[in-house]
């Protein structure tokens, strides 16, 4: 129980409290005193506030004796000149006179910063067996310093450093600044560098001591980027910790060359790691207009095996599409770009003139090119009970497929400049086992660019199938348009060919554009957008007829990501206006 004590008759407030005001007052009344200025008037203001940062009166009170206002003019007048130097004037004339007001007292300076002193010559010098490195060859003849250029004293410390820095990256960590010097002759307003560096010998890198017990030592070694005795560079470490911080097996990466090991020019690496945990859980809430509300759940288990398996089983539940799946993946040749994935998937969905229930079993490999590209060959085996219309029917397909695709950004939440481009083709033939013979192609492309102080979009989706038997395509291969990332204004699968009685049963093409343009309001994360959007889904080029919507809407960068509310009108749907609501990344 806590214990109060009583308060004394007369007395309002306890005694502590008189003391917190006492030193609230005091505090405020300190913070109110008046403090010395430094007043500049002339020269650029880069030399003013060069001088102010030298010359800080923060050290004076306002109680100045007249007999220290010399020694004090003295000591700013010393600080004012070392800040004009490192800007290049050596010849400043500067005026001073004390200002005394009835609470403090100001330092006014008259400045005449003079001629300024230009770099005559750059010596930089490369000694050693680096003499030749391309990199430090490369600092030497673009020093960032050209004669005739107002002299500066942080471009020569710039180069300086950059030098010293770019040859221990490189690897040369015994080397030396045999000579740094900046020579300045005020008489002749002229300043030269030099710079000698002595390298010594190029280290290499030793072996890795990566101490970590959830991965077979085999299987690591494929995520190492450089051999034992590969020259040392800090590149190559870098991209150490980040292979390692990519592959997904560890949450904290940490590595260190051990320069009081080094045998010869051989530079042992150790690297720490904190293991990621073995299983991870997720759920996720999300809503669209296409789908409606849905749930998800994931469960991931990131290391089955000392060979870098690993597995993950999803569920996602909508009242017209839920599905589940399983993918278990076998790192390749290379970890991070090249690896083989194993999946079971289902899928129930309801469509606007029919249903599909759909199971899948098949193999990808996924490979990432150094370009950026990724590169998908699968084959897969798929089963499909669909009804559309008054077509109720089975499909037995065995697919092989090949994907490419790419997306660059250079903001993942709010992209002002980027492409998303994803191109498939896929198709199965009946002498292989299959229901039916297709092929199918399918190209997406998003573009966006920054246009004054908002964002251009574009965005275009085709895709082509030849087959001749366009009423046994099961529901998952045809092609419908409408919806939230279609063509606004119509519902979900609303646009396509129809049967006699009007139901839309997908088709075998599709050609869909896009164009928008989102205009951010001030600083905050919010945005209005315009757009039209225009295509359809056929069965035959001459039969192709353009539907369009176009509207207006509301952007919002939230916490969660970007969120999209669009208001759209089409001429030819049976709304008079339709609301569209997303979320996620742009590309």
């Amino acid at each position: 129980m806590l214990a109060t004590r009583p308060r004394k008759p007369g007395s309002r407030f306890p005694p502590s409290w008189w003391l917190a005001l006492a030193l609230a007052l005091t505090v405020t009344a300190v913070q109110a005193q008046p403090t010395p200025q430094l007043q500049i008037e002339g020269g650029s203001a880069e030399q003013r506030e060069n001088i102010q940062a030298f010359a800080r009166m923060s050290g004076h009170d306002c109680d100045l004796p007249r007999f220290r206002e010399r020694n004090m003019i003295r000591d700013v007048r010393h600080r004012a000149e070392e800040a004009l130097h490192a800007l290049g004037h050596y010849e400043p004339v500067l005026a001073f006179e004390v200002l005394r007001g009835a609470d403090c007292w100001n330092l006014e300076l008259e400045l005449d910063p003079g001629p300024p002193v230009l770099f005559a010559d750059v010596d930089v010098r490369i000694s050693g067996e680096g003499a030749e490195d391309p990199l430090l060859a490369a600092v030497a003849s673009a020093p960032g310093i050209t004669p005739g250029q107002t002299l500066r004293h942080d471009l020569h410390d710039d180069l300086r450093d950059r030098l010293v820095r770019v040859a221990y990256d490189r690897g040369y960590l015994t080397a030396e600044l045999v000579s740094s010097e900046l020579r300045v002759d005020p008489t002749e307003r002229e300043a030269r560098v030099l710079l000698h560096l002595e390298t010594g010998p190029r280290f290499r890198l030793g072996e890795v001591r990566l101490e970590q017990d959830i991965l077979d030592p085999a299987f690591v070694q494929r995520l190492i980027p450089f051999e034992t005795g590969a020259p040392f560079s800090a590149e190559s470490l870098l991209t150490l910790r980040r292979n390692l911080g990519d592959s997904g097996y560890f949450q904290a990466v940490r590595v260190r060359p051990l320069l009081d090991e080094v045998t010869g020019t051989e530079v042992p690496i150790l690297v720490q790691v904190e293991p990621r945990s073995r299983y991870a859980y997720e759920f996720s809430l999300g809503y669209s207009t296409d789908i409606g509300p849905r749930l998800g759940a994931a469960m991931e288990h990131r290391y089955v095996n000392r060979r870098g398996h690993r597995y993950r089983v999803d569920l996602n539940l909508a009242p017209d599409r839920s599905e589940a799946g399983f993918n278990y993946d076998i790192p390749l040749a290379d970890p991070l770009r090249d690896n083989l994935d194993v999946f079971v998937a289902y899928r129930t969905e309801e469509i606007p003139s029919g249903t599909s229930d759909r199971l899948q079993v098949g193999a990808n490999q996924v490979k990432t090119l150094p370009s950026g590209w990724q590169v998908t060959r699968g084959i897969r085996y798929e089963y499909e009970e669909f009804e559309v219309g008054d077509v109720t029917d089975t499909s037995n397909l065995l697919i092989p497929s090949y994907r490419i695709n790419r997306t660059r950004s250079d903001d993942f939440l709010y992209p002002r400049k980027g492409h998303r481009i994803d191109l498939l083709v896929q198709g199965a033939y009946e002498d292989l086992g299959s229901s039916l013979s297709f092929l199918q192609t399918r190209a997406n492309v998003k573009w966006i660019r920054g246009v004054g102080p908002g964002r251009l979009i574009l965005r275009g989706d085709a895709g082509f199938t030849a087959t001749e038997a366009v009423e046994r395509l099961p529901t998952s291969l045809r092609f419908f348009a409408g919806g939230d990332t279609s063509v606004r204004g119509f519902g979900f699968q609303r646009l396509g060919p129809t049967d006699a009685e009007g139901r839309v049963i997908g088709g075998r093409h599709l050609l869909v554009g896009s164009v928008e343009y989102d205009h951010p309001l001030g600083d905050r994360p919010w945005a209005v957008a315009v757009f039209a959007d225009v295509g359809n889904a056929f069965d035959e080029f001459d039969d192709y007829e353009l539907k369009l919507g176009a509207g207006i809407g509301l952007r919002w960068r939230s916490p969660v990501g970007p969120l999209r509310l669009d208001l759209a009108h089409a001429p030819d749907s049976d709304d008079d206006f339709r609301v569209h609501f997303t979320m996620g990344p742009d590309l």
